[in-house]
C-alpha cells in the first residue's frame, strides 16, 4: 500500500494545493478511483485521521483520492473558483499522475457534511464522469444550513461564497438535480440525532421520487460527527462495490 502526500501549484487557485492519495500495490494501470471529500474545517488529512483508509483501499483494491477543500463548499466564488478548479484542472491532473481509470463506471465520489454536498453537486453536474455518489450527513439545503443555529460556519463566510439569493438558488442540490437530470446511483445517510436530519429526510423524499430505483437511503444512528461517519463508511464502500 502506498500513501502519497501530493502538493502542486495550481493555475486556478494561484497557490499550492495538497492532496493525500492511497494506492494499492497490486500493479494495476486502471484502478477504480474514489474521490473522497472532507467537511468544513477539514483538509486532505481529515479522512486518514479518523478512518482506516488504507484498509478500505486494500479491501476493495481501489485508489482513494482525498483533496483539501479550503472551506470553499466545493463551489466557485469570487475568492476561490474551487468547482472549476476541481473539474477542469484537478481531475485531469490526477488522472495523468495516477494509475486510475478515466471511465465513468470506475469513478465514484463520496463525501461527508460539506463534502457530502460537494460530492452530490459535483456528481449531479458531471454525469459523464461519475457513476456512483455517496454522501454521509450531507448539507442538502444550503440556505437552511446557513440559518441553522447549530451551523458551524459564520454567516459572513457563507455569504462570501453564496453572495446572492440567485447564487443560493443556483447551488441548491434539488435545483441542480432538476436542471441536470443526473443518472448516477445515489446513496445518502444521516444520523437520527444530526442537526440536519430533517433536511436530509426531505432530500431523501425528493430523491425517492425523482431518482427512484437509483437511490438508496441508509438510516443510521448518531449525530453530525466523525463517529457516525467512521461507523458507517465501510457499509458505504460495500454499497459502492
Amino acid at each position: 500500500m502506498v500513501l502519497m502526500n501530493l502538493s502542486y501549484r495550481t493555475n486556478y487557485l494561484h497557490t499550492y494545493f495538497k492532496t493525500t492519495v492511497v494506492v494499492p500495490d497490486t500493479g494495476k494501470q486502471d484502478y477504480t478511483a474514489v474521490w473522497l471529500l472532507h467537511g468544513y474545517t477539514g483538509d486532505d488529512s481529515a479522512w486518514i485521521r479518523h478512518v482506516n483508509i488504507e484498509q478500505l483501499a486494500r479491501k476493495n483494491d481501489w485508489v482513494i483520492i482525498m483533496p483539501e477543500g479550503r472551506n470553499a463548499f466545493y463551489s466557485d466564488s469570487d475568492f476561490i473558483p474551487y468547482y472549476s478548479f476541481f473539474i477542469d484542472e484537478f481531475i485531469p491532473k490526477m488522472q495523468n499522475l495516477l494509475p486510475i481509470s478515466t471511465k465513468r463506471e470506475k469513478n465514484f465520489i463520496v463525501g461527508s457534511s460539506m463534502g457530502g454536498y460537494g460530492a452530490l453537486k459535483i456528481a449531479f453536474k458531471n454525469n459523464d464522469k461519475f457513476s456512483k455518489v455517496a454522501a454521509l450527513s450531507p448539507i442538502t439545503d444550503i440556505e437552511h444550513f446557513r440559518d441553522n443555529p447549530k451551523c458551524p460556519m459564520a454567516k459572513k463566510t457563507f455569504d462570501s461564497i453564496f453572495d446572492s439569493p440567485e447564487k443560493i438558488a443556483k447551488n441548491q442540490l434539488i435545483n441542480i438535480f432538476n436542471n441536470q437530470q443526473p443518472q448516477q446511483q445515489i446513496l445518502t445517510l444521516c444520523g437520527d440525532q444530526d442537526f440536519m436530519h430533517e433536511d436530509n429526510i426531505m432530500f431523501k423524499n425528493f430523491l425517492s421520487i425523482h431518482a427512484k430505483d437509483r437511490y438508496t437511503w441508509m438510516p443510521v444512528e448518531g449525530d453530525h460527527s466523525w463517529k457516525t461517519w467512521s461507523d458507517n463508511i465501510d457499509q458505504v464502500f460495500t454499497w459502492l462495490n
